[in-house]
C-alpha cells in the first residue's frame, strides 16, 4: 500500500475585505431603470399577462369565498 499525500486548500474571506460582489449591486437601480426604459414594450408583454392572471385568480377566489352568502 502506497501512502498518498492529500493537499487541502481552504479559501476564506478576510474580515477586512467583505466586498466580494460589490460591483454587481453598484448602481443596480439605475441599470434596471435604463433596461426597462429601453425595452418597455417587452416588459409590458411580460408584466401585463402575469398581473392580469394574478388579478383574475384572486378575484375568482374571493368570489368563490363569498358565493355561499348570496
Amino acid at each position: 500500500m502506497v501512502a498518498v499525500r492529500l493537499r487541502e486548500v481552504a479559501y476564506t474571506l478576510s474580515p477586512m475585505h467583505q466586498n466580494v460582489m460589490n460591483g454587481l449591486w453598484k448602481d443596480a437601480a439605475v441599470k434596471l431603470r435604463k433596461r426597462v426604459a429601453d425595452n418597455w414594450t417587452c416588459a409590458l408583454t411580460l408584466v401585463v399577462p402575469v398581473a392580469s392572471t394574478y388579478w383574475y385568480a384572486e378575484h375568482f377566489r374571493q368570489e368563490e369565498k363569498l358565493q355561499h352568502r348570496t
